[in-house]
């Protein structure tokens, strides 16, 4: 029987710039399964764009299921910066990484 992959649980955090308004910048994190950091960066770059190309039909199928992660709460709005894209293993909600002080709007 072949042995099952060694997994563990990425965070992939992406800083982000509004579109429109340059001056507002976020950071969208993605979490997931992977075998590697290289893996998981690839696994939540295929979210966000499976997430994105579903907005562009208009419609509220999911996404391939070939896309391993799935992601919510992505906008076109925002432009994922990739190249800045940092990879942790994650251990807990209270683990995630912002690199900036976070305001949270209510």
């Amino acid at each position: 029987m072949a042995s099952e992959p060694d997994f563990q649980v990425f965070q992939v955090s992406v800083p982000a710039t509004h579109r429109e308004q340059p001056g507002r910048q976020g950071l969208h994190i993605f979490t997931g399964p992977a075998s590697s950091s290289e893996e998981a960066l690839q696994c939540a770059r295929e979210a966000c764009d499976a997430a994105l190309a579903t907005q562009r039909r208009d419609t509220d199928r999911e996404p391939p299921s070939l896309i391993r992660w799935r992601a919510r709460g992505v906008c076109q709005e925002w432009e994922m910066n990739w190249k800045a894209a940092t990879v942790y293993f994650w251990q807990s909600e209270n683990s995630l990484d912002y690199p900036f002080p976070v305001d949270f709007v209510s």
